[in-house]
């Protein structure tokens, strides 16, 4: 996995969470000095600067943090604190109270971790143990890519099929089933799941999920693109996107986003943020900006 975030080699959580105490206090917080420190440490140092400062100043460093920053960057900065496991079990959390406008979120998690960093999570979103090796067996995507175009085309709401071959199949099995359901059947399966009238959104679930397994970096250039659009910035899901990834892949979101794009990543936030979150978000991506 490409990361963004290249820690120092040698940190002191001792002098890091000193340097944070001192950003906090005065007459107003240092939110550049937060960032010089916290943005540059990956999950295991910040996890011990968090430690630290407990133990130092018998003060937990999170709720410091949500005391001293405010708006985007505060958020930002919270989930970006939390250990990755800990960071996603929160926003499934968060994005179950308003299931009807957030499964993405819970979609997105749920396909784009491997079986172990979803056992990680705790959570019931995942029944099953997903093989995650390249063997591919032809004839099982060929048959299922048929039972894929009957449970579409007969107008099955309930999916039960789609759900079972989506949840227990491995990622390199179905991008053939899909390939085999494309060459078959002339277009893609999200396509044809767009087809028929679905007002508790199934279908638009579903078509998350099949996005995420077959090209996740495709997927969240559209969901970066979404949310800087011209009618305004989204800043929760820059925040989710930037933040979940950039110790993971994010360097082949930005690659793919370029090329959708036709401009940096770095370019379009930074036209699209401002201030301390738009300086913290730089510093995520790697950028000096």
């Amino acid at each position: 996995m490409a990361t963004i975030v290249v820690p120092p080699v040698t940190p002191s959580p001792a002098e890091d969470a000193d340097a944070l105490l001192k950003a906090f206090q005065g007459w107003g917080t240092d939110e550049q000095a937060v960032i010089g420190v916290l943005a540059h440490r990956d999950a295991t140092q910040r996890k011990q600067i968090r430690l630290t400062y407990e133990e130092n100043y018998n003060e937990n460093l999170i709720q410091r943090l949500q005391s001293e920053l405010s708006g985007d960057l505060e958020r930002a900065m919270y989930h970006w604190v939390l250990d990755p496991v800990e960071r996603q079990a929160v926003m499934v959390n968060t994005a179950t109270k308003c299931i009807h406008k957030d499964y993405a979120v819970i979609v997105e998690i749920a396909c784009t971790n491997s079986s172990s960093e979803l056992l990680a999570l705790l959570l019931a979103l995942v029944s099953t143990y997903r093989y995650n090796g390249d063997e591919v067996n032809d004839a099982l995507a060929k048959s299922e890519a048929k039972i894929l175009h009957e449970t579409v085309t007969n107008g099955d709401t309930d999916h039960g099929e789609l759900i079972r071959i989506v949840g227990t199949r491995s990622r390199a099995q179905l991008n053939a089933t899909f390939s085999w359901f494309r060459d078959e059947r002339g277009t893609s399966i999200t396509k044809a799941l767009q087809h028929g009238a679905d007002p508790t959104g199934y279908s638009h679930a579903l078509r998350t999920a099949v996005r995420c397994i077959s090209d996740a970096n495709k997927y969240f250039v559209k969901v970066l693109r979404n949310a800087m659009h011209k009618s305004g910035t989204d800043e929760d899901s820059l925040t989710r996107v930037i933040v979940l990834h950039a110790e993971k892949d994010l360097k082949g979101i930005k690659d793919a986003f370029q090329k959708r794009a036709s401009v940096a990543l770095e370019k379009a936030i930074g036209n699209n943020t401002s201030g301390d979150y738009k300086s913290f978000l730089m510093a995520l991506l790697g950028s000096g900006i």
